[in-house]
This record gives structure tokens, C-alpha cells and sequence, in this order.
């Protein structure tokens, strides 16, 4: 059997969005894509601390105890830790940078373009300039996000 008597009603509403939320959100995304520009920012700082003395003494006391036992070699503990680097206000640490420049200055080496190609994505970090891209928002940098407002009917 069919339903009832009569034709569909169709109700259309429209949502009309402030001028004010409108240029909000187009300079909020203009600064979005400005954001992403600016890339990965390395830490240079310690990431793990050093061993003082005191501890390096102790390992060296308990492996002298064990080589003394027949239970390890005899060794130089102290020999054995990588040498820390000396940070701001004398901390001793370790630091992953070396290791992330060695990665990059290999990548640079291996696969230029690419390397170019992923580079040319943000600011120099150097001097802060993009051939690609003002250091600043413009209206045309906003005028891009038309189409996305377009489609999603602000």
C-alpha cells in the first residue's frame, strides 16, 4: 500500500555566516599555510644527561667486583660511555644533533633534488626568505582560500 494523500514539502534554509567570522576564517587559514612554511625546528639542546663522576665510579666498582669473581672482563667503564658534550651553565649531556645534521648533510649528498625539492616547501632558515611565498599575509594569500569557502557554502 502507498502512503497518504497530498505532495512533498520541501523546506530549504539558508545560513548566512557573519563578514566578520567570514575574514576571521580566511586569515586564520592564510596563516595556517603561512605557519607551514616555516618547517621542522631541530632541538639543539641535551636530551639526555651525562653520567657524573660518582656514577661512573660505581659502575667501575661493581665491574672491578665482577672481573674480581671470574664474572666479566676487566675493563675501563669510563671508556665505554660516549664522550657528553658541555651545554649552557656547564651541564653535561647528549644531544641528537650531530646525528640529524650527519642525516641531512648524507641526504643533501645522495639525493640532491630531493632534498632541494623539500627544502624549497619552507622559509630558508637562514635568512627567513621564500622565493615561493611573501613573508607576510596578503590578499591574495586570503583570495586563494575562495575555492574551499566556495565549496563548503561560506
Amino acid at each position: 500500500m502507498s502512503g497518504g494523500k497530498g505532495g512533498q514539502k520541501n523546506t530549504t534554509q539558508e545560513v548566512q555566516v557573519p563578514e566578520w567570522i567570514e575574514q576571521a576564517a580566511r586569515q586564520n587559514l592564510a596563516m595556517g599555510q603561512q605557519v607551514s612554511q616555516l618547517g621542522y625546528t631541530p632541538y639543539y639542546g641535551p636530551e639526555v644527561a651525562a653520567f657524573s663522576p660518582m656514577q661512573v665510579q660505581a659502575m667501575q666498582m661493581a665491574q672491578d667486583q665482577a672481573a674480581a669473581f671470574g664474572m666479566a672482563p676487566q675493563m675501563n667503564v669510563a671508556q665505554q660511555i660516549p664522550q657528553a658534550q658541555q651545554f649552557a651553565g656547564g651541564l653535561m649531556g647528549y644531544s641528537s644533533a650531530p646525528i640529524y645534521e650527519q642525516s641531512l648533510a648524507a641526504l643533501q649528498a645522495n639525493r640532491p633534488a630531493q632534498a632541494e625539492a623539500m627544502n624549497e616547501l619552507f622559509i630558508n632558515p637562514q635568512t627567513g626568505e621564500n622565493a615561493y611565498r611573501p613573508a607576510y599575509i596578503t590578499q591574495e594569500d586570503i583570495a586563494q582560500f575562495d575555492p574551499y569557502y566556495d565549496y563548503f557554502g561560506y
